[in-house]
């Protein structure tokens, strides 16, 4: 210790000293950072197995039913599939194997339920499935047959999608004159039983006794007739409608015009699916004949 403080601050021993200090501490913090890796990839590998537990043998059983399929074997194909199915897998790819398999065997109505149920669970969006990767060996009419299915899904998904929205813009817009319209405040008067007459009216007082009259006025005598009342304005109307009748008219009148322009957008939209169907007939039918030929 004595040697150490003799020696200058700027000599080799201090140099050293400093050197190994920074390298055990440079060792204990490697060692901490080292454990906490550990500790974290441990969990993360029993996070990752506990999440994927239950969908491995889900997956297992729609893997080998795909490798069944493309090997030929149609009938394993289509139970292995199944067991996934209804095993309660989501993933719409397992429906259009299914029904792709069932096309081989002959089941055309159990081919075209399995499409359209695979084509609705794609629409919804429940899952980020890579269908069209997993769909690019498939070819031909059958793919045809499976597209045609997942376009009218995908329309149909858009024109619920926007209906929706047209409604809650419609029910936004009819509770807006109920929102907006002045109301005159309702205030609860009760009435004092030990004197129910007070408050009921302001005491005016009377004209005093030097109050001179106005200019131009007499007396009133019974051979003067009464004054004719003049004509009420066209807005004391009692049969005439009221500001909030004609206000909720307008919104009839506007919401009838939005209800018009989306069924013209619907009908617009599904002549549109209809022409996209028949297409894909026309080259079906072209792929068809040219298969035959």
């Amino acid at each position: 210790m004595t040697e150490l403080v003799s020696r200058p601050r700027g000599g080799p021993g201090a140099e050293r000293m400093r050197n190994e200090i920074m390298a055990a501490w440079m060792g204990r913090r490697w060692r901490t950072v080292g454990v906490v890796a550990a500790c974290l990839a441990a969990y993360g590998a029993t996070a990752s197995a506990a999440a994927t537990i239950e969908s491995l043998p889900l997956a297992a059983a729609y893997g080998s039913g795909v490798h069944s399929y493309f090997a030929g074997d149609y009938q394993r194909a289509y139970d292995e599939l199944s067991q996934a199915i209804e095993g309660g897998t989501i993933d719409p790819r397992a429906w259009y194997y299914r029904g792709l398999t069932a096309l081989k065997l002959g089941r055309t109505d159990e081919a075209e339920a399995d499409f359209s149920a695979g084509a609705s669970r794609e629409a919804e969006g429940t899952g980020a499935w890579p269908v069209a990767k997993s769909l690019e060996r498939v070819q031909g009419c059958d793919r045809l047959k499976l597209e045609r299915h997942r376009t009218r899904a995908r329309v149909a998904q858009i024109q619920e999608d926007r209906r929706r929205g047209q409604l809650r813009y419609l029910d936004v817009e009819r509770a807006k004159p109920d929102v907006l319209r002045s109301r005159r405040p309702i205030v609860d008067r009760r009435v004092d039983e030990a004197n129910p007459f007070e408050g009921r009216a302001e005491d005016v007082p009377a004209p005093a006794a030097n109050d001179s009259p106005q200019p131009g006025w007499k007396p009133r005598t019974e051979e003067m007739p009464e004054p004719a009342a003049e004509p009420a304005p066209a807005s004391d109307d009692p049969f005439a409608p009221s500001a909030n009748s004609r206000q909720d008219a307008r919104d009839e009148l506007r919401a009838s015009s939005r209800e018009n322009v989306a069924e013209q957008t619907d009908g617009r939209l599904e002549r549109e699916a209809t022409e996209f169907e028949n297409t894909l007939e026309q080259r079906d039918a072209q792929q068809e004949f040219e298969a035959a030929r």
